[in-house]
């Protein structure tokens, strides 16, 4: 990711709560760590104090319904996304690569909160369990959330190592 990260991201969570200002209580364990974190801890996703990701609600119109994945490691049905890589230049062309990476979808148009496409419609901060099949440390997500929809959902790829079957 490009230098300044930490910048940049305390400038995204602004915007947001100028959006949301109701959320500035709920943004408030990441804006402490943004604080005192830099812009390598923040991406690491080996900092098991936490680290920035990225994800996407993807809606499909023709079918009316939102995809979920099942994630195996965490038991439960969740929406595409993941970690930072380092070529990734934005929040934004992470949760897009993660959704092409876990889905095989790639043609999704963005629906936007303001002008900014940066800014997502959902900032989430969630404990992730330790994980015994990679023997990862209980941690924290700062999760930017974005919302794409596609015409249809076609046939879907799933990276089987990670996820099971998707809804």
């Amino acid at each position: 990711m490009k230098k300044k990260m930490k910048n940049v991201l305390v400038s995204i969570l602004k915007r947001y709560l100028e959006i949301f200002p109701e959320e500035k209580e709920r943004q408030a364990r990441l804006l402490s760590y943004l604080n005192t974190h830099d812009d390598n801890e923040i991406t690491d996703w080996n900092n098991f104090n936490g680290h920035i990701v990225a994800s996407g609600f993807i809606y499909s119109k023709e079918d009316n319904k939102f995809l979920v994945l099942y994630h195996k490691d965490l038991n439960m049905y969740l929406y595409p996304g993941g970690h930072i890589d380092l070529n990734d230049k934005t929040l934004l062309e992470t949760s897009k690569r993660e959704i092409k990476e876990e889905t095989g979808l790639s043609n999704l148009t963005q629906l936007n909160l303001c002008d900014e496409d940066l800014v997502p419609i959902d900032i989430d901060t969630h404990i992730i369990e330790y994980n015994h099949r990679l023997n990862l440390l209980e941690h924290y997500h700062f999760d930017f959330r974005y919302l794409f929809m596609v015409d249809e959902i076609e046939k879907i790829y799933v990276d089987t190592d990670e996820l099971g079957n998707c809804k």
